[in-house]
């Protein structure tokens, strides 16, 4: 069902995704030069080598398992976060911890607080995360996580979602006007209808999804506008 709604919608999305139709100027600068940039960052060759070197190791059964970003959505991320160059950052799920590579390479200063209830049964996620021990907070319980996030400092803020929550975290980071970024709408059905529910509750701001990777921007001075696209 995916595959075919995917299908359907691809000249829809590809249409879009070069900027065509899409009113809003800001937007349009979004898609044109985060969503579809095509020129390469610093950042983009270490992106390449963590993912390379997982790959080399693991058959795709463990790499699903493991949640193994693509490399094409963990550049997106990074454009994502360069944009919008968050304080600090919020991350559910610690999947490969190839996202907290990406996010944290945007600004030297950036911290991260990372949920994730079984980092002991994650190998891959620990032995990547080694070289950020320093700039990372590691929480058990994803309230205490988020309580501490939102309480340091008045910096932009951006939060990650690999794993499903409550709906109604997702709405309190909304409400702070933290941009949101959900993975994982093709695998889970629980995150698909947690973007719905998501995108049901902002009542401005702008979201941008291809049906697998979302961002929401809950910013209160954008015209409420949901954007299917093409990565």
């Amino acid at each position: 069902m995916f595959q075919l709604k995917q299908y359907l919608n691809a000249w829809s999305r590809h249409h879009s995704s070069g900027g065509f139709g899409i009113h809003s100027p800001y937007a349009y600068q979004f898609v044109r030069n985060v969503w579809r940039q095509p020129l390469p960052y610093y950042a983009y060759g270490g992106i390449h080598q963590l993912v390379g070197t997982i790959k080399a190791g693991t058959n795709r059964q463990q790499r699903r398992e493991m949640d193994l970003i693509s490399e094409r959505e963990a550049r997106l991320l990074f454009r994502v976060a360069n944009f919008f160059n968050p304080g600090q950052f919020l991350q559910i799920g610690a999947a490969t911890g190839i996202e907290s590579v990406a996010m944290l390479a945007v600004n030297s200063a950036s911290d991260l607080f990372l949920y994730e209830p079984s980092l002991e049964q994650k190998p891959v996620a620990v032995r990547v995360l080694q070289s950020q021990q320093d700039r990372v907070e590691f929480y058990n319980d994803v309230d205490v996580a988020v309580n501490e996030f939102l309480e340091d400092g008045d910096a932009p803020k951006m939060a990650l979602a690999n794993i499903p929550v409550d709906k109604n975290t997702l709405f309190r980071l909304l409400d702070e006007k933290c941009v949101l970024v959900l993975r994982n709408l093709n695998r889970n059905q629980e995150m698909a209808r947690l973007f719905d529910a998501c995108c049901g509750y902002m009542p401005m701001g702008q979201t941008y999804t291809n049906n697998k990777i979302a961002i929401l921007n809950p910013n209160p001075k954008l015209q409420r506008e949901d954007f299917l696209l093409w990565l």
